[in-house]
């Protein structure tokens, strides 16, 4: 057992929320999946850094019940405490995504590229579900890891638009050893698969290097994507883009420097990353 405070509803999310405003408190949002490894828990201590108080969110997954998994969320609930964390949401899974709804949220040029360009949509229960809590627990800052580069830059504009002043961040990606990016299909990939995956940062960190020192972009985007086709990948985009727009960029602009993007598939799993492009 821990003594990590959990929050079942709305209105304790509000009143615990309240109790830490009333010391001058800041609070730090960092809203996470269940099943937690080390990538989230960088969430949560960037979040530390950012604030005085962390309130940790475990987002329903799909139709699934809370309670459904009380072990897994017992052993979330016992990391996040490990942590630091100073309260765990959990809310009921019609709180973020009421099942009646009519609302949807998108971001014209950043939802339809890269992760969205099949499913425009894709990012709706994303964006609803943080918009929600946003709004409800009223953070000074909210936490989104690098490696989920789009969903920082819709909740970013999003929340522009609707003028909620929460400061949203990015927390520095979590690396295994072979600077894979710490994700659930990752962990679960055999050691044949692992060796593929490893070559996506790779590849990405190469490029982003030659297109710094003005290498042609499209040249070097179609040779990392050769290479990751040779290695057993299935590549579904290696792009240059805008870090805050998502805007395409068609040579690396020094005044402002662009991200390189990748997704891959190997067999059943889904692997996505970025990194900077620097001089």
């Amino acid at each position: 057992m821990n003594n990590l405070p959990t929050l079942r509803s709305a209105a304790q999310l509000r009143s615990r929320v309240k109790s830490w405003r009333a010391f001058g408190e800041t609070v730090a949002l960092a809203a996470m999946r269940p099943g937690l490894h080390d990538g989230h828990l960088s969430l949560v201590r960037e979040a530390q850094r950012e604030a005085d108080r962390v309130l940790a969110v475990l987002l329903p997954e799909g139709d699934e019940d809370a309670a459904a998994d009380a072990a897994r969320l017992q052993r979330d609930a016992d990391l996040l405490d490990q942590e630091g964390a100073d309260a765990l949401y959990i809310p009921p899974p019609d709180e973020c995504l009421p099942p009646d709804r009519r609302t949807r949220i998108a971001v014209p040029g950043l939802s339809e590229v890269l992760c969205g360009e099949e499913d425009p949509a894709a990012f709706d229960d994303f964006l609803c579900a943080m918009l929600r809590l946003m709004i409800i627990a009223q953070p000074d800052v909210t936490m989104v890891g690098e490696r989920d580069w789009q969903k920082l830059a819709l909740l970013r504009r999003a929340a522009q638009d609707l003028g909620l002043s929460a400061r949203i961040l990015p927390a520095p990606t979590e690396r295994d050893q072979d600077d894979v990016a710490l994700s659930a299909a990752a962990l679960a990939m055999n050691d044949a698969d692992r060796a593929v995956a490893r070559r996506l940062h790779r590849e990405l960190t190469r490029a982003a290097r030659a297109i710094g020192a003005g290498a042609d972009v499209d040249q070097t985007l179609d040779a990392a994507a050769d290479a990751l086709a040779d290695a057993g990948a299935e590549v579904e985009y290696l792009d240059l883009r805008d870090p805050d727009t998502l805007a395409e960029q068609t040579a690396h602009d020094r005044a402002r420097p662009g991200r390189v993007f990748g997704a891959i598939r190997i067999g059943d799993a889904r692997l996505i990353d970025n990194v900077p492009v620097e001089d």
